[in-house]
């Protein structure tokens, strides 16, 4: 009986939401799983998988962590469903898109999936986000293409870190490969 008054009311909400506006508070207050049955039914589909992707986050935090397993894989759904709105925005919503991406990237990286973590972080534009991630998750090859394309986009300090440790990593296989070799 009141999981059907509940479907009622969220019903009888939707309709009455007729502006935007009302649209957006839903969504800004967030009450994204309200605000996301209010675009479903406006057939705002993309605007109901936002606050979808919004409402996973807010779940995903609220694992504790000792639960490993079970919290990884709601960031990674979360991530996903991030990528998935980066991937619907219009072209000419760039800031958006850019924004949805580090959000995946934040996400990606709280599941502790460091080379999808730095992808993400490189297609938001946070350059120092991915060289740090790539760097933390021994991503060399990564870390490498990086620097060789955006190097100037990177703080002076870190850039010189990295390389120097990306150097070293390199050296080292190559001393590796060349003694395993000469046995």
């Amino acid at each position: 009986m009141v999981k059907d008054r509940k479907n009622v009311s969220t019903r009888i909400l939707c309709c009455n939401i007729l502006h935007d506006d009302h649209f957006h508070s839903l969504f800004l207050n967030k009450r994204f799983a309200q605000a996301s049955i209010a675009f479903k039914n406006a057939r705002r589909n993309r605007e109901a998988k936002i606050c979808t992707a919004y409402l996973l986050r807010e779940k995903a935090r609220l694992i504790p962590t000792t639960t490993r397993a079970a919290r990884t894989q709601a960031f990674i759904t979360t991530a996903n469903a991030f990528i998935d709105c980066a991937r619907d925005s219009p072209p000419k919503q760039d800031n958006e898109r850019l924004a949805y991406y580090g959000i995946a990237g934040e996400c990606y990286s709280e599941a502790r999936d460091l080379k999808n973590a730095g992808d993400s972080y490189l297609m938001a534009k946070q350059y120092n986000m991915a060289a740090r991630t790539y760097r933390e998750g021994g991503r060399f090859d990564e870390l490498a293409e990086l620097i060789i394309q955006h190097g100037p986009a990177l703080e002076n300090g870190l850039l010189e870190r990295l390389a120097m440790v990306t150097q070293m990593h390199y050296f080292k296989v190559y001393l590796n490969g060349f003694l395993i070799s000469n046995i």
